[in-house]
């Protein structure tokens, strides 16, 4: 949404200060890193012009990379520009002061207008969605409060524990395939391709993991990922057939080549070793390690939940002489617009359009009903020391992995270069040569070395990766504090004449048309807490806002009560003058009338005394007997 300034602070502040600068010192060391090797490659060049282009290669996309983090890293320490329409309203807003912000944020509300109505009036939050896959509810059984965390919380854990049932799963395969192709079940060539299954095996592991360390997206702020068991099933299905199926067709190869399972094991025998055990134990470690510090994020965030779902509730009749619209507009117009925060419009899920039903001889019914929610406020998220080492560790350590996983990086640059040096060298001849002498030996040596320098950075950088999202993501939560009101006004009303001032002699009259009204309020309030995921750049709040927690709040809605009671009970029914001017002119025609009266006429002598007659005679006439004899 645009940017939109008021010189009134919302108190809303830059969350990823401390997390920029750890990042912009990283990409710093990065770019340093990339500048090295293309200064390097230019002292290179010269004399060797293939090493060089190597490095030089190697250089910029280091040297790109490292800015692109530094630009990130800087982007997250500047200005947090937060404008008067942050954060995200829950439900496409309809205050008529905020029409063009809301058209730009419907595409990231979390909710419409009638859910709003239903967790208000079922005391219910449709927040918590039910977990999806038979992973997913075993989590949520093994921890029952990761139901009550936002999304992208809750996503992350998912992703964890889907990655350790994952690699458990691997490793039950693992042993099985050791089974079948040990125990002769695959063939004579069985026990040959164990060793092929292991690096397949840690491949998968280095590979599980690294889909794990992946950025929550835009979508998962939204919805719960599934996480089901079918793949498990298929895993370990496929460790029991395809070791076989392998097992028979490298039987059927060795069989058409010619070739003895005895020269097939000296050849292999020849090739260094991957020792892909060192691999899987450094993943077993690493994300033990990953997933303890996201434990402990995880379990002070539970800690500090408190999913309830309650409201306050007004449902009362009042007989009161106002008219219907009168209600509603002082509900618009002065008790909800007295509750603004720092004089920011509330947010009108529900707009307040009065539908009155006149009937006949000035009777008929109204309805109406609004939904507001008032300028959200930040709420401070205190959860402990123990939490704020953690995050920070979980920032370092993210970022120290990358740095190392850097290291290997500019090793495998120099590592390529040895290699391009060994295949170009006039002693070793041509590519062909090498392949057919025991050259070869020494070529898969150096490409060895590379993969293994390789595999090591990949797998740092992927726990890298993981640490910092961890990190990132308990960086970005900002939770809100914010008045949700539901207002429904249903009743009927008549017209009546009342008038005022008819004496005899009285020369000023009022009259008035008095509506009676008799109204039942249904008025529920509740004090919620929302959260949201920030982020750096133009969008920073740009992303659904989730209602976690809703209180009651019955002072608030005692005094809501007081103020539209107070000025039902301030309405005035009749009419009168309150210029100082007219007030002046009635009395002079007062004073006239008086004058008038002071000097009657001999006919209106004539017509009292006749008027006195008859009342007299009338006066006797309506007495008893007796008394007339007296």
């Amino acid at each position: 949404m645009a940017f939109d300034y008021g010189s009134i602070d919302l108190g809303l502040k830059n969350p990823f200060k401390t997390e920029g600068k750890v990042t912009a010192i990283r990409g710093g060391v990065q770019a340093m890193a990339g500048l090295a090797l293309l200064i390097s490659a230019a002292a290179t060049v010269k004399d060797d012009a293939g090493a060089g282009w190597i490095l030089m290669a190697f250089g910029l996309v280091m040297l790109a990379t490292g800015i692109t983090v530094i630009t990130g890293g800087t982007y997250a320490i500047l200005r947090y520009f937060v404008g008067r329409n942050h954060p995200t309203s829950l439900a496409p807003n309809f205050s008529r002061s905020e029409k063009s912000t809301a058209r730009e944020e419907a595409a990231t509300v979390a909710y419409n207008a009638k859910q709003l109505e239903e967790m208000l009036i079922g005391r219910k939050n449709a927040t918590f969605s039910e977990p999806q896959g038979f992973l997913a509810r075993l989590l949520h059984t093994l921890m029952p409060k990761l139901l009550f965390m936002p999304y992208p919380v809750r996503n992350f854990a998912q992703r964890i524990f889907g990655a350790w049932t994952s690699t458990l799963v691997a490793l039950v395969a693992y042993g099985l395939v050791a089974f079948v192709s040990l125990a002769g079940f695959a063939g004579a060539a069985g026990e040959l391709l164990f060793p092929v299954y292991s690096v397949l095996l840690m491949v998968y592991l280095l590979l599980i993991w690294r889909r794990a360390g992946k950025p929550i997206n835009r979508e998962a702020e939204r919805n719960i990922e599934a996480l089901g068991g079918g793949a498990l099933s298929r895993t370990i299905t496929q460790a029991l057939i395809l070791p076989v199926l392998a097992g028979l067709l490298a039987s059927w190869i060795l069989n058409r080549s010619e070739i003895t399972p005895a020269e097939l094991d000296a050849f292999m025998a020849q090739i260094p070793n991957l020792n892909p055990g060192f691999y899987i134990a450094a993943v077993l470690l690493l994300g033990a390690a990953a997933s303890a510090l996201a434990l402990v994020l995880l379990r002070q965030r539970l800690a500090a939940t408190d999913p309830v779902a309650e409201v306050s509730e007004l449902r009362e009749n009042w007989q009161e002489s106002v008219h219907p619209n009168e209600i509603f507009i002082n509900l618009d117009n002065l008790v909800m617009a007295n509750r603004r925060y720092k004089e920011v419009p509330n947010r009108v899920y529900r707009e307040l359009d009065p539908q009155l039903q006149e009937q006949t001889d000035g009777k008929g019914g109204f309805r109406g009903e609004m939904i507001q929610e008032v300028q959200p406020r930040v709420k401070t998220m205190d959860l402990g020391e123990t939490f704020a080492k953690a995050r920070l560790a979980a920032l370092l350590g993210g970022n120290l992995l990358s740095m190392i996983a850097l290291a290997f990086t500019v090793m495998l640059a120099y590592q390529s270069v040895d290699i391009y040096n060994f295949i170009a060298s006039p002693a070793s001849g041509s590519l062909q040569q090498i392949v057919d002498s025991e050259q070869i030996i020494t070529l898969l040596g150096l490409c060895m070395s590379a993969l293994h320098i390789l595999l090591v950075g990949f797998l740092l950088k992927s726990f890298g990766q993981l640490l910092s999202n961890a990190a990132h993501l308990h960086y970005a939560e900002i939770q809100f504090e914010s008045l949700l009101v539901y207002f429904k006004c249903e009743g009927t009303f008549t017209e009546s004449r009342i008038s005022t001032g008819t004496g005899i002699h009285d020369s000023t009259r009022s009259e008035n048309t008095l509506v009676r009204s008799s109204i039942t309020p249904w008025v529920v309030v509740s004090r919620i807490v929302s959260t949201t995921f920030a982020s750096t750049g133009m969008k920073n709040l740009e992303h659904p806002r989730h209602i976690l927690e809703m209180h009651r709040d019955d002072q608030e809605l005692q005094n809501i009560k007081e103020d539209v009671v107070g000025f039902l009970k301030d309405r005035e029914s009749i009419a009168s003058i309150t210029s100082s001017r007219d007030l002046g002119n009635a009395s002079q025609i007062h004073q006239l009338n008086q004058q008038t009266r002071a000097i009657p006429t001999q006919q209106g002598l004539d017509q009292d005394g006749e008027q006195a007659g008859y009342l007299r005679r009338e006066e006797e006439i309506s007495l008893p007997e007796p008394e007339k004899d007296k």
